[in-house]
């Protein structure tokens, strides 16, 4: 088995290694107020030291915040260390059932888009499985089912940073993706978008190619692209801290990865 790097996204439901890992950061469990309701704490977080405290936020005791995460079927997606050797905060809860992680307790999956099953054009599934039936006087029933073309790229999610340091419009460029390429080959992105829940797009420059096993930062804000850093180029924050849908085509518009958090 290949050795996990420490900056790779991991993703877990064990309750130990969650509370140790909050706790190494001083950080301690909480839910966001005003969510949830009786008995049910709603959204949760975990609240780190600031210089000012995140009146959204509310302590909860870890009893009860395990109790919420083992009812709603949540995993942990964190990472140990950034890129540079610097501690790292990045964490998102997510769906177990979207992870596998329910099955294997703790899993790398800091690759999200290597080919594993088909991806069909957009929409194509969605719409082929609500017109499907089990009539077997369907002469399209007894057809041979056509293969699905599958995309196999080497491109990784390696941070979802949405939460910018102080207020999101202002800082735009602390929120941000970091993509990386697992792959041995050089992979070329021009043509390629980005876009969040509400469609937002962004497109990558033309003629860019990440190098095997190199990284890149799309910054929400503006700046100058470099090979390791790009620039959206908005005058809003792209991704909602309550959760979003992360999507990225290819330049034939066939869907390469798709990330909820």
């Amino acid at each position: 088995m290949t050795e996990t790097k420490p900056w790779a996204s991991r993703t877990t439901t064990d309750h130990d290694e969650i509370r140790e890992w909050v706790e190494d950061r001083d950080g301690e469990p909480a839910h966001v107020v005003g969510t949830g309701g009786d008995d049910d704490l709603g959204i949760l977080r975990f609240d780190f030291p600031e210089e000012e405290p995140d009146r959204n936020l509310e302590a909860v005791e870890w009893d009860a915040f395990f109790e919420k995460f083992e009812t709603a079927n949540l995993a942990l997606r964190y990472q140990r260390e950034k890129q540079n050797g610097e501690r790292s905060y990045f964490n998102r809860f997510v769906r177990r059932a979207e992870t596998g992680v329910a099955e294997v307790p703790d899993a790398d999956v800091s690759v999200v888009a290597v080919g594993s099953e088909p991806i069909p054009d957009a929409g194509a599934a969605d719409e082929s499985a609500s017109e499907s039936t089990d009539d077997s006087d369907d002469e399209s029933a007894s057809e041979e089912p056509q293969p699905t073309p599958r995309l196999t790229v080497g491109l990784a999610v390696d941070e979802i940073h949405e939460d910018a340091r102080g207020y999101d419009h202002w800082n735009k460029n602390d929120e941000y993706l970091v993509f990386r390429n697992e792959a041995d080959e050089p992979l070329d992105l021009t043509g390629w978008t980005v876009a969040n829940s509400d469609e937002t797009t962004y497109e990558f420059p033309e003629k860019f190619v990440l190098d095997p096993r190199k990284a890149v930062t799309l910054h929400s804000g503006s700046g100058e692209d470099t090979d390791r850093d790009l620039y959206w180029g908005s005058e809003r924050a792209i991704w909602k801290n309550t959760g979003d849908v992360l999507t990225v085509r290819d330049d034939e518009d066939r869907r390469a990865i798709r990330e909820s958090y």
